[in-house]
Formats: C-alpha cells, sequence, structure tokens
C-alpha cells in the first residue's frame, strides 16, 4: 500500500497548485470614477474601492462579502473608510484646465458595486464615495489623472445632464483621461483610431495566452481537487486497517 506519509509534499505541493488556479480566476479590483455634471456648474464624482485594495497584492487578495462584513468592528470599518479616502486621494487627481484641481472629499458607505444595497451574504463589499462639488467659473475643461503611485487601473465615465456620454476611458498609472469640455460637453480630443488586427485568433482560443492560462487555471484546480480526494480516500482507507 502506498505510503500516505510519504505523499504529503507531492499532495501540498498540488495541493497549493489547485489554489493558485483558483487565485487565477479571480477578477481584479479596478477603481471605477464616476462624473456627472448638471449643465449649472455643479459636478457629483462618485467612485468605489474594494477593501483588497489595501491589502499587500489586491489582485490575489480575498473579496470581502456581506458575510464577512457582518462580523467586522466598528473600528475596521472606520479605518477603512480612512484608508479609502487617503487611497483616492494618491492614486487619482481631479484635473481642471484654467483652474486648480480639485480635492473632493468623499462621504462613504458601504455597498456592493454600482451602489446597489448589500443584500444577499455572498454580496461583494465596496466602499461608495461620493462627494458633491462646485466648478469654479473660470473652469473650461475636466479630466482625471491615474498617478503613478496606483497599481490598479481607473476606469472613468462621464454624465451630463444625467446623460452617459458613450465615451469612457481605461487609465494605467502615470495616463491622462481625455479632456471633457465645460461649455460644449464633449471631449476636445477623437477618441484613438482602432486598429483591427487580421486574421486574429478568437479571445478564447486555447493558443492565445488568454486561453492556455484559462486552460492551465482550470487543469491546476481541477487536479489538485483530485488530488485531495485521493489523499483523503488512501488516508481513510490505512486508518481502518490500523
Amino acid at each position: 500500500m502506498p505510503d500516505c506519509n510519504m505523499r504529503l509534499p507531492l499532495f501540498s505541493a498540488l495541493f497549493a497548485a489547485a489554489i493558485c488556479g483558483l487565485a487565477h480566476a479571480h477578477p481584479l479590483p479596478e477603481i471605477p470614477i464616476y462624473a456627472s455634471f448638471d449643465g449649472e456648474g455643479g459636478l457629483s464624482i462618485r467612485t468605489e474601492v474594494d477593501p483588497r485594495c489595501f491589502e499587500p497584492d489586491p489582485n490575489v487578495a480575498p473579496s470581502v462579502t456581506q458575510a464577512d462584513f457582518t462580523l467586522t468592528s466598528a473600528d475596521q470599518r472606520a479605518k477603512w473608510k480612512a484608508q479609502a479616502s487617503d487611497y483616492i486621494r494618491q492614486t487619482v487627481r481631479f484635473l481642471l484646465d484654467g483652474a486648480p484641481a480639485l480635492n473632493p472629499v468623499f462621504e462613504w458607505n458601504f455597498t456592493t458595486h454600482e451602489n446597489m444595497p448589500l443584500t444577499n451574504d455572498d454580496d461583494v463589499v465596496v466602499l461608495t464615495g461620493i462627494s458633491n462639488l462646485k466648478l469654479p467659473s473660470i473652469a473650461t475643461g475636466f479630466s482625471i489623472e491615474a498617478t503613478k503611485v496606483g497599481s490598479l487601473s481607473v476606469l472613468l465615465r462621464n454624465a451630463v445632464r444625467n446623460t452617459v456620454l458613450e465615451r469612457f476611458q481605461v487609465l494605467f498609472p502615470s495616463e491622462t483621461s481625455y479632456v471633457l469640455d465645460l461649455k460644449t460637453w464633449q471631449p476636445r480630443t477623437p477618441p484613438p483610431a482602432v486598429i483591427e488586427a487580421q486574421d486574429a485568433e478568437p479571445a478564447d482560443s486555447p493558443n492565445t495566452p488568454m486561453g492556455r492560462s484559462n486552460k492551465l487555471g482550470i487543469f491546476l484546480t481541477v487536479s489538485g481537487m483530485a488530488l485531495v480526494a485521493t489523499w483523503l480516500a488512501l488516508r481513510t482507507k490505512r486508518m481502518r486497517q490500523s
């Protein structure tokens, strides 16, 4: 009979591989910025900060669910709100043409994505911040900058008089968005040209990097789970024989 104790290192390695496969499939957090202009000088900025952003590596940190959130202390929740304010202040700049940059102060609440209330135990918890401001009359344009301090992408959506503009942008650290003209309410520059690759493989093709990566994650996960079941069966059988 195989020695279960001798197989522990292999079991541990494959179990870790399974966990890596699951972590690989975990969606990355991003920082959405929703800027809504009323057309009369008023601006409301809404953003979301995932508590994973406060972890050393947000890409592998587990999401906080409603079930987890009910167990967190008032002190921890207050700490998250302070961290969210610091995080946005360090990673996003709100720029105006013809006037100094904005310094929004956000009021934070715990919601799930898109400012929806937490209702189910598996709802992902985020901090939703809202800041209402008055634009200076001398300002002629609005844009944002994803600072080099950040490590996550920033998503910008603008809306004017409750109508969301078709154009949006995903910014990486050190990138600046297009300038929204505060008179015409249109971007001052056209979007970049779309370059279509010829004879490109489908995004989910197994021969593309994404396809190979997804297949590897699934393979490691299934393999690890199978090894877990096998190890438990061998261990149970050995205990019965002893």
